[in-house]
């Protein structure tokens, strides 16, 4: 990977996360969730990604899946 394509990569995972907060302020929860959801098809190791999936699943009453994303966030840190 070129110095161009991992600053392109890490442009794309700001705008993303930058839109998942937006969603989430705003109470779009299942909107929310997609954008999380996409940001860690791309960055599985995003922790900020689990946290965040996690409240917007918690929101719309997916318990066990929010659940399972703040236990991959606490795998991935301790």
């Amino acid at each position: 990977m070129t110095l161009y394509q991992a600053e392109d990569r890490s442009k794309t995972r700001r705008e993303k996360s930058k839109e998942a907060i937006a969603l989430a302020m705003e109470s779009r929860w299942d909107e929310a969730v997609a954008v999380n959801r996409s940001i860690l098809e791309q960055f599985p190791q995003d922790i900020e990604a689990y946290n965040r999936l996690g409240k917007a699943l918690l929101e719309v009453g997916e318990y066990s899946e929010a659940c399972s994303a703040f236990t991959k966030a606490l795998q991935l840190s301790p």
